[in-house]
């Protein structure tokens, strides 16, 4: 019986560790913005995000707080960072959030150009060189 057993997780493994490479190399794309902590602690740059978000009337629905819309708009400019397609990606961002909230298109497009102008600012050339793209 135990040989069975044996035999039967060293097929099993070759399965699994495909399975885990697969998980790993979709992870970016599937995962949700991760969960803030309720004691988090406001850098100058959350402080600066959630400036930007207030000047066009973005503010955090119920039960949310600063450091889960700061945690939302790390996440973002990861995603944009991350991506070998930033505008791409960007754009995406802004049709998730369109779509996830009650927000407008034009507060959707504010809300992940803050998030990338405070947490990946290096990112902003690379995306308006990707904007400009070739003359036509």
């Amino acid at each position: 019986m135990t040989v069975t057993h044996v035999r039967g997780l060293r097929r099993a493994s070759p399965v699994w560790a495909i399975c885990v490479v697969v998980t790993a190399l979709l992870s970016h794309v599937v995962l949700p913005a991760p969960q803030a902590s309720a004691d988090c602690t406001m850098t100058a740059d959350d402080d600066r995000y959630v400036t930007l978000l207030a000047e066009k009337n973005i503010v955090h629905a119920a039960g949310y707080t600063d450091c889960h819309v700061t945690a939302e708009g790390r996440w973002f400019a990861d995603q944009v960072r991350a991506s070998p397609d930033p505008l791409g990606t960007a754009r995406s961002l802004v049709r998730t959030v369109i779509a996830g909230t009650p927000l407008s298109a034009e507060q959707a497009e504010w809300e992940v150009a803050a998030a990338i102008y405070t947490y990946a600012p290096e990112m902003i050339q690379v995306i308006m060189n990707q904007g400009a793209g070739p003359a036509a």
